[in-house]
């Protein structure tokens, strides 16, 4: 019970002003994490798209390429080669660092979260200390699922991609056009997918920060958060609009996404930088 961790003054405050309830501070994402991932993941896919269009552009100036590729069915043999041999070394590096980016990541948030969390519920104390290196079952899994949720993320990356390559380089070559329409399909292709790196690292980072800072508030006796919307984005969620500064239980999470009906909290859809507020209620002077 939080309650038995106020101080002394604390606890006379509220029992002389009765409360309605106790808030922390609010607990915002450190952006240095996801800003660290997202240079890792972009870099990444800056290498496979550089050397993607380096080796395709080498392909397509042998001596087999130069006529009309409809007509010649070797250029075909040696793009699937190729291409097969960049899917290999592709998955290969996009594996092996997967596991050092998303572990890194993951401890990262969990950091934050201990320091951030104690430093929230100060505000509520009074200025009590509050033990939040606290390691619950369900934290161990909260974290083991993240870290194995962002390597299959990771992984996904240069095998999507060079599925739309492969696609892009065989219409190339059954048409006729060569490098002419090419380039500027993988070079779009590049770009969505170092888009989709950049949202990875940032949607990611957030879902981790906030599912790990959910597991550590229940354990040390905090069960309620005010929702806080983000205020920021182009185009915000009307219902996440709604949501903020209304009081939810962990025990009844609310509707995040009225599609759907799907529940949950801060962070955990796309896009979303909505934050989470510690809270203790009292009702009739009571928690």
């Amino acid at each position: 019970m939080m309650t038995n961790k106020l101080t002394k003054n604390k606890k006379k405050w509220v029992k002389q002003f009765k409360p309605t309830a106790l808030r922390g501070k609010p607990l915002h994402n450190n952006a240095a994490i996801a800003i660290r991932y997202k240079k890792r993941l972009t870099s990444l896919v800056q290498k496979m798209t550089k050397t993607t269009l380096k080796e395709i552009e080498k392909l397509y100036k042998t001596p087999n390429s130069k006529e009309y590729f409809a007509m010649d069915a070797s250029i075909t043999s040696q793009a699937r080669i190729l291409l097969s041999a960049l899917n290999q070394k592709f998955n290969e590096m996009f594996g092996r660092s997967a596991s050092l980016f998303a572990e890194d990541m993951v401890s990262s948030a969990n950091k934050q979260s201990i320091a951030s969390l104690s430093n929230s519920l100060s505000a509520i104390t009074g200025g009590m200390t509050v033990n939040t290196k606290v390691m619950s079952a369900d934290l161990h899994e909260t974290i083991k699922a993240s870290v194995q949720q962002n390597v299959s993320l990771i992984k996904s990356i240069s095998s999507e991609y060079l599925t739309k390559v492969e696609g892009a380089v065989m219409r190339s070559i059954t048409t006729g056009q060569g490098l002419f329409d090419l380039i500027p399909q993988i070079e779009q292709i590049g770009g969505v997918t170092e888009r989709k790196a950049k949202n990875i690292a940032l949607d990611q980072t957030r879902k981790a920060y906030n599912s790990i800072n959910t597991d550590r508030m229940k354990k040390v006796g905090v069960q309620k958060f005010e929702w806080l919307h983000s205020g920021g984005g182009l185009h915000p969620r009307q219902d996440h609009i709604e949501l903020s500064g209304q009081i939810f239980s962990f025990d009844n999470l609310p509707i995040i996404d009225k599609k759907t009906g799907e529940r949950g909290i801060p962070g955990q859809l796309p896009h979303c930088g909505c934050v989470m507020i510690p809270v203790i209620v009292f009702d009739d002077g009571t928690e």
